[in-house]
């Protein structure tokens, strides 16, 4: 089995680094991958179009990245898992449907329910959707995988849990780069957070695998 790391490069707030996304799908796929396995090296750029007028970000075309992405499945002919940290990537859902109705076998984690699994298990008072973007969970698991890559610097929380807009406007329209709570991002938070998203990603690649 292969495991494909993709994420983005785009501002993170300013505490964190551009490259957040692809090193939490890194490492994930590092942690969560079987002896046997094969991990691919991680896609750095995806679709960040929502970050533009903000910093700079580096976006490729949904064709070019979703003909990437299928070139790579298409590569070999074992099952690939995609491990996917980048919200924006969205056309990865219709993407994976589609190769696996021609004939792939593609799983695309973590999903929504793995994100709000690891929130459940840190505590914390809110979910993926109102920490949607270098807030508590962003910059506690890159406190434990990669702490020197982390600002000591914490920014205020921002809080915009209605954006009716967003698909129109993007971030720039709610915020300057940061929706999320990073004030409650701990080492002991991306610790559970990390232990969590392995357990549940481990389980279902299994449950896939063998169903």
């Amino acid at each position: 089995m292969r495991w494909l790391p993709i994420g983005s490069w785009e501002p993170h707030g300013g505490h964190l680094p551009y490259d957040c996304d692809t090193l939490i799908a890194s490492h994930l796929a590092s942690e969560c991958h079987a002896p046997e396995d094969i991990v691919l090296p991680a896609i750095p750029y995806g679709c960040s179009y929502e970050h533009r007028g903000l910093g700079n970000p580096v976006s490729l075309s949904v064709t070019t990245f979703a003909t990437m992405v299928s070139d790579i499945v298409h590569a070999h002919q074992e099952p690939i898992v995609i491990l996917n940290a980048h919200g924006g990537n969205q056309i990865l859902e219709s993407l994976v449907q589609e190769l696996n109705a021609t004939g792939s076998s593609v799983l695309l984690l973590p999903t929504r329910a793995h994100w709000d699994q690891a929130y459940q298990a840190t505590g914390w008072p809110f979910r993926i959707h109102d920490d949607m973007h270098a807030g508590a969970m962003d910059r506690s698991l890159l406190l434990v995988w990669e702490p020197n890559r982390v600002s000591p610097s914490v920014p205020d929380d921002v809080t915009a849990p209605d954006r009716p807009l967003f698909s129109a406007v993007g971030m720039r329209g709610y915020t300057q780069g940061l929706i999320g709570f990073p004030s409650y991002a701990t080492v002991e938070a991306g610790r559970i957070a990390r232990q969590s998203l392995v357990k549940s990603i481990q389980t279902t690649v299994k449950d896939w695998v063998n169903g």
